[in-house]
């Protein structure tokens, strides 16, 4: 993978107009970009062809604007062959990550060039992004691929084990859905004020799934009329993993998912209008209420 950072330019934009917070002591990379070492541990610099371990932070001043382990606990990426470039087209994290061992931090800047401001709206008076870096470890080319593999056999098992859940899985949602069209869960089902509707079928002892945060979740959805499945999971042997909060999912979805825990169970019943409206989506017919039975995993599953 090439390291690459990518932010939204909508959350840049609404970062207040600030400066560069680095302090001193700063030294540079060969191209341009300033850095300093703030914790050195003993042992030899990552190597051309190694995988770094990393993680990264990218704010202005004091504001932060991205947290890689938002998405992944670590990120692995092969190191390049740093060489002199056009600085508008190189990368401070790779070339610092050169002049750092297992267990170092660095920060280290990129300058915003006007026309990148002017693109994203930024404000004249902000000069640069900065980042904080932490190499956590490095490997061998020969170690990460026997990682890999290893971490490719546990996932192709996972799959195999969703996959034979669905029978189990089907037969829940269905029942679900008929009790609640019959009347029988209606003293156990609870309601928000948008008009989203649930039922509990066992509440998890994880944490509480919060917006700004990655949710991880398998679901099973059946329209509500017609009592037909449009989608699922289970059947791809996925977890399905997305930012709450950030408008990716269906608004039921986004206020549903924020009431459960790590480790719940729970089936939503969704009007059209926390749904896809007035319009056909798919197999969805317009003005549809869904039913979503999902389950909630902790990140580390």
């Amino acid at each position: 993978m090439n390291i690459k950072f990518l932010m939204s330019a909508l959350i840049i934009a609404s970062i207040l107009s600030s400066c560069s917070n680095m302090g001193s002591g700063m030294k540079k990379t060969i191209n341009g970009h300033q850095y300093k070492i703030t914790e050195d541990q003993p042992g030899e610099t990552i190597k051309e062809g190694q995988y770094a371990y990393f993680t990264y932070k990218v704010k202005i001043k004091d504001s932060l604007l991205y947290d890689s382990e938002s998405n992944a606990p670590v990120i692995k990426a092969k190191m390049p062959k740093i060489e002199k470039k056009d600085p508008k087209n190189s990368q401070p994290i790779e070339e610092v990550l050169t002049f750092m061992s297992k267990g170092d931090k660095a920060v280290a800047t990129q300058e915003l060039l006007p026309e990148f401001k002017k693109q994203l709206g930024l404000p004249e008076t902000v000069q640069n992004l900065d980042f904080e870096i932490a190499l956590v470890d490095i490997k061998s080319e020969a170690d990460y691929n026997a990682e890999m593999e290893a971490e490719n056999k546990i996932k192709s098992q996972k799959m195999e084990e969703l996959k034979a859940q669905l029978p189990t899985i089907e037969a829940l949602a269905k029942k679900t859905l008929s009790d609640y069209k019959s009347g029988a869960l209606k003293s156990k089902i609870m309601s928000t004020p948008s008009g989203l509707k649930y039922y509990v079928h066992e509440e998890g002892t994880g944490a509480q799934l919060q917006a700004g945060k990655k949710a991880h979740v398998n679901y099973y959805g059946l329209l509500v009329k017609e009592g037909t499945k449009f989608d699922d999971s289970w059947s791809r042997g996925e977890v399905f993993s997305f930012p709450l909060g950030q408008g990716q999912v269906i608004p039921g979805w986004e206020e549903g998912v924020s009431l459960m825990k790590e480790g719940s169970k729970v089936s939503f019943f969704i009007p059209a209008t926390l749904a896809y409206g007035e319009k056909e989506n798919g197999p969805i017919p317009a003005n549809s209420e869904l039913m979503f039975y999902i389950e909630a995993y902790p990140a580390a599953n």
